[in-house]
C-alpha cells in the first residue's frame, strides 16, 4: 500500500476477554509506566487513564495492553505480532536489500494492524498518511500515520513500531484518536516513550 492510497475496509466485531494484566508503576506524577517483562519494553500513558479489556489474539497480532482516556475519545494499544524470520543486526547490516526489507515490513504492518483496527473501528475508508524509518538501536523501526473515516467520525490510527534485531515479531505502540481528542503533541509524546530492549 502506498502513501496516500486509500482502501474500502468491510466491519468487523472486536471480541474482548480479561487480560492477565502485568504490573504497571507510576512514572511521575501525570504518567504510568508499562513494563511487558517477557517482550522487553516499556512505554508511559497518562495516570489518569483507565485500563481496558484486550481483544481476542487475531490476525493483528496479540494486544498486550489497552488504556483509555476518561475526557477524550482516545486511547493507547501495545500490540506484539509475529513476523515469521528473526534477523540479527548484522545480517540487517549486511544486506543490500535492506530498504526493501524495511518496506515490506511497513506493509505487512499496514495489512496486519492497521487493516484491523480500521475494521474493528468500523470504517469506510483507510487513507495512508505517512510512513517512516525510525532510529532504533535494538532493532529496525519505523512509524506509520493513517487516517480511518468512521460512524463517529475521522479518526487517526498512529504507530510506533520495533522488530527486535534477533527476536520473529515486531512490537507496536498504537494510539487510536477521533479528530476531536488528542492533539498531534499528544499523540507524539505516547508513541515517542516506547522503549525496547534488544533480547
Amino acid at each position: 500500500m502506498r502513501q496516500g492510497s486509500a482502501r474500502r475496509l468491510g466491519c468487523a466485531v472486536l471480541l474482548a476477554t480479561l487480560p492477565a494484566w502485568p504490573a504497571v508503576a507510576r512514572a511521575d506524577a501525570s504518567t504510568t509506566e508499562y513494563a511487558n517483562a517477557q517482550y522487553r519494553f516499556t512505554f508511559r500513558f497518562p495516570a489518569d487513564w483507565q485500563r481496558e479489556k484486550v481483544p481476542t489474539p487475531g490476525e493483528g497480532g496479540e494486544v498486550r495492553f489497552v488504556a483509555k482516556s476518561a475526557a477524550k475519545p482516545t486511547f493507547v494499544l501495545a500490540i506484539v505480532s509475529p513476523i515469521g524470520t528473526a534477523i540479527t543486526r548484522e545480517e540487517f547490516e549486511r544486506r543490500p536489500d535492506r530498504d526493501a526489507l524495511v518496506e515490506e515490513l511497513i506493509r505487512r504492518t499496514l495489512d496486519q494492524v492497521y487493516g484491523k483496527m480500521s475494521r474493528d473501528l468500523s470504517a469506510s475508508r483507510l487513507v495512508v498518511d505517512e510512513t517512516r524509518r525510525r532510529a532504533s538501536d535494538p532493532g529496525i523501526g519505523f512509524s506509520i500515520h493513517t487516517t480511518h473515516t468512521t460512524p463517529e467520525g475521522v479518526t487517526t490510527v498512529a504507530g510506533t513500531h520495533v522488530v527486535p534485531f534477533g527476536a520473529p515479531y515486531v512490537i507496536t505502540l498504537l494510539v487510536v484518536a477521533r479528530v476531536a481528542g488528542a492533539t498531534p503533541t499528544e499523540v507524539r509524546r505516547l508513541l515517542d516513550s516506547l522503549q525496547v530492549n534488544a533480547p
